[in-house]
């Protein structure tokens, strides 16, 4: 399979660089460094283009060169990896909009608990002024507690707050 024609994102850049060139003709090794691929692939996309031999050296003129590079630019592999680029982009922005839409749940709510109630909680739960104390055995057993903390508090926020700054107004 061919390589993926990174270098054609940048292809307007390319162009201000190859026309800044004080020649107007262009070898392998310029061509190589302008679209930073490797010297095979800087040969094979040169190729067609070459009107002119110094010793060993293929040169093209400038002109032909960029020409060739916006036809190889609208080709078929850009289109196939912009199509590509395009749908990776698409997948990263549904994974995290699941993401945001469906955290990962750090434990299971059954039905206690999410209509429990402060009075409810378990002994090892304790809400006194300026403290809260849960005490566990697993890691999972304290996710429970938290979660059952969380919905009570959800559930009597009036309740929380008096006994969490030991105000009893209104208990």
């Amino acid at each position: 399979m061919p390589d993926k024609p990174t270098w054609c994102g940048h292809l307007e850049e390319i162009s201000r660089r190859l026309l800044q060139l004080p020649d107007a003709w262009v070898d392998r090794a310029t061509l190589e460094d302008a679209l930073g691929v490797g010297r095979r692939r800087a040969q094979q996309i040169l190729a067609p283009c070459v009107s002119r031999q110094v010793g060993s050296n293929g040169l093209a003129d400038r002109a032909v060169v960029l020409a060739h590079l916006q036809r190889l630019a609208a080709g078929e592999a850009v289109h196939y990896e912009r199509r590509r680029r395009v749908q990776l982009a698409e997948r990263l922005a549904a994974l995290e909009r699941e993401r945001v839409e469906r955290p990962e749940v750090l434990v299971e709510a059954s039905a206690s608990i999410v209509k429990r109630e402060l009075a409810d909680l378990p002994n090892d739960v304790s809400i006194e002024r300026g403290r809260i104390t849960v005490r566990f055995e697993t890691a999972t057993e304290a996710l429970e507690k938290l979660l059952a903390l969380a919905m009570a508090i959800g559930n009597d926020r009036r309740g929380f707050e008096s006994l969490a700054t030991g105000s009893h107004e209104g208990a």
